[in-house]
């Protein structure tokens, strides 16, 4: 069941994920094509170091899971009915890196950040002051303490490049002060998440520095949608978070 509904989400959000995968290989292939002249094996003894120290720059695209409430689906007999849809934004999140050896091909890495979003959710056909009705776009901003922890698991080093996964949690925590207030007409979201993230990567070893552009998912496990008297909070039942990020990692 749950390979099913990650199997359906990759779906809806294929287009997006190939042109992340043509991202990331497109960097790759530049970056091996720059260190062709180089023979040597870049940073021989980088494994034998089992603590390593660095920094990434992510670019998400996110936006939420939504799930319509009961209200919303009476409503849609109705000949005014209003729809309910999440739009795609992008987004911005740095942070450090700890990574830890745990084993030959095994790491232990803790990736905390600050991340920066602004989710979107249209509301078509909704009433407006003026007795019109149009389509309002409500944006819920988010500055994220973010604080994933991860496995990852490498395969064996070939010169200056080693393929890798990576999977874990990575609890969150916003710190956006209009999530304690109210304003009766608006949509307020939870201070606390907890997400399921996975990826794939390339470790690029140059003579000073290890560089790593990484492909992961996100998808939030709790219900972040807080219930408010309004016609836009009684539309909506259900808010996870999901990101498909491209990472820069400088170790």
């Amino acid at each position: 069941m749950a390979f099913t509904y990650i199997w359906n989400k990759l779906h809806l959000h294929r287009k997006k994920i190939v042109f992340a995968v043509f991202s990331v290989l497109f960097l790759s292939s530049s970056l091996a094509s720059a260190q062709k002249k180089i023979s040597q094996e870049n940073k021989p003894n980088y494994d034998e170091k089992k603590v390593h120290y660095g920094f990434y720059l992510a670019v998400p695209l996110t936006k939420y899971n939504l799930e319509h409430s009961q209200e919303y689906v009476d409503q849609l007999n109705s000949g005014s009915a209003m729809t309910v849809n999440a739009r795609t934004s992008p987004g911005f999140y740095t942070g450090l890196v700890l990574n830890v050896g745990l084993a030959e091909y095994l790491d232990f890495r803790f990736v905390p950040g600050v991340g920066f979003y602004g989710r979107t959710i249209e509301f078509g056909n909704a009433a407006q002051d003026d007795g019109s009705r149009g389509t309002t776009n409500v944006t819920i901003s988010s500055t994220m303490v973010e604080l994933p922890f991860l496995l990852k698991y490498k395969s064996k080093r070939r010169t200056n490049y080693r393929m890798y996964f990576v999977g874990g949690v990575k609890p969150g925590i916003d710190l956006n002060s209009e999530k304690d207030s109210n304003n009766g007409d608006g949509l307020r979201t939870e201070k606390f998440d907890l997400a399921l993230e996975y990826g794939v990567g390339l470790d690029i070893f140059y003579p000073f520095f290890k560089f790593a552009p990484e492909l992961r998912f996100s998808h939030g496990l709790l219900n972040q949608h807080v219930r408010d008297n309004n016609m836009y909070s009684r539309s909506i039942q259900r808010l996870t978070n999901h990101n498909i990020s491209l990472i820069l990692f400088f170790e």
